[in-house]
């Protein structure tokens, strides 16, 4: 391909595949030449993905073709939700946390069981479903099958700290902090919800030996450093920095934990977050 513009189709069809493929891990994506689209197959999902529109757009605006190619392969997410006639499994759901903006473009988003974290930051109950998809779960869903939403939260908050369970021990086992903190990126879905873990976050102020900053610039990157460091100082521009070149964007906001209590530091300014377990 000449510099970033789209070449030739079947070039195009296959980097736009690789990254689908790298995106929804556990899918199948294979190149439909005959109608210029990917198919994507996953458990419950059959999905075919038409590129000549993005291929022409790309054409169009050559300067723009990665970003609108990551636009297209973000866009997929919605049409990943698997067909089944299954109600939502307790096992299966967890806490997601994302931006309000993100969460207000989600189907149904006012039926969805959310919390605040503070500023531009919030979570919400998901389900993990299937070739790194993510749903949001409408209440309705679970009062259908006669579940009642303190049981939600109680499998949502268990779940999630069982799935940070290994991030813990790590924790656990650092020797040393490095000086621009610790950055995490295991979980390309749900890894800003290391701060809906309470004990996760008591055990990195434990580690610090002091209060923590940490910052969600990307669905799939936590950043925390101890709040004593030097490198503290130009956290934020660490933060924003990475939101700027972010494929997936959560947030730009800086959190400010002691492990028992969690704020949002915004320009100097700080609130008070509205997680449910620091109000207890």
């Amino acid at each position: 391909m000449a510099g970033d513009s789209p070449g030739d189709r079947g070039a195009f069809a296959e980097r736009v595949r690789l990254q689908v493929l790298a995106r929804y891990a556990g899918s199948t994506v294979d190149v439909d030449p005959a109608r210029y689209a990917l198919r994507v197959h996953a458990p419950g999902v059959d999905i075919a993905l038409p590129l000549a529109a993005l291929h022409n757009g790309c054409e169009r605006q050559p300067a723009r073709t990665a970003t609108l190619v990551a636009e297209f392969v973000r866009s997929v997410e919605a049409r990943m939700v698997p067909r089944t006639p299954e109600g939502v499994s307790l096992s299966r759901v967890l806490w997601c946390v994302r931006s309000r903006h993100y969460l207000a473009g989600l189907a149904r988003s006012e039926e969805l069981l959310s919390v605040a974290v503070g500023a531009d930051i919030v979570a919400f109950i998901a389900e993990s479903l299937p070739g790194s998809v993510m749903r949001g779960v409408a209440s309705t869903e679970w009062e259908a099958g006669g579940v009642d939403a303190a049981a939600v939260r109680r499998a949502a908050d268990e779940n999630t700290r069982v799935r940070f369970a290994r991030v813990m021990e790590r924790v656990a086992a650092i020797e040393r902090v490095p000086a621009d903190g610790w950055r995490m990126s295991g979980d390309s879905l749900y890894q800003g919800s290391i701060v809906m873990v309470q004990p996760l976050l008591r055990a990195l102020v434990e580690r610090a030996g002091s209060d923590v900053l940490i910052g969600l610039p990307d669905r799939g990157l936590a950043l925390v450093i101890p709040a004593s460091l030097p490198g503290a100082d130009s956290f934020a521009r660490r933060v924003l920095q990475e939101y700027r070149e972010s494929m997936n964007p959560c947030s730009r906001e800086v959190l400010h934990s002691d492990g028992e209590t969690l704020r949002v530091r915004d320009h100097g300014r700080r609130a008070t977050s509205l997680l449910p377990w620091l109000n207890q």
